[in-house]
C-alpha cells in the first residue's frame, strides 16, 4: 500500500504509541496515509479505538514477521 510517511512505534509502553501516532497525523495533510509499525499486541485494538474516537480512517492492518503494520487515512 502507498503511503506518504512511516513511523516505527516498536518498543513503546503504554499511551506512547498512540501519542507518537496522533503527534505524526497532525502534521500530515488530509487523505494523507501513515504506515504504523509496532510490536504491542494492544496496538491491535487501540489503533481502531483512536481512528474511531478522531475520525481517522484506518484502512488497512495486518501481521508479517512478528511485527504490526497499521495503514492510517488521515482524516
Amino acid at each position: 500500500m502507498d503511503y506518504a510517511k512511516s513511523i516505527d512505534v516498536r518498543g513503546l509502553c503504554c499511551a506512547q504509541p498512540i501519542i507518537a501516532l496522533a503527534r505524526e497525523l497532525k502534521g500530515m495533510a488530509s487523505g494523507e496515509v501513515l504506515q504504523v509499525l509496532a510490536d504491542k499486541d494492544s496496538m491491535r485494538k487501540d489503533v481502531p479505538a483512536f481512528c474511531r474516537q478522531t475520525g481517522h480512517i484506518l484502512l488497512e492492518s495486518e501481521e508479517r514477521d512478528g511485527l504490526l503494520h497499521f495503514w492510517v487515512r488521515r482524516a
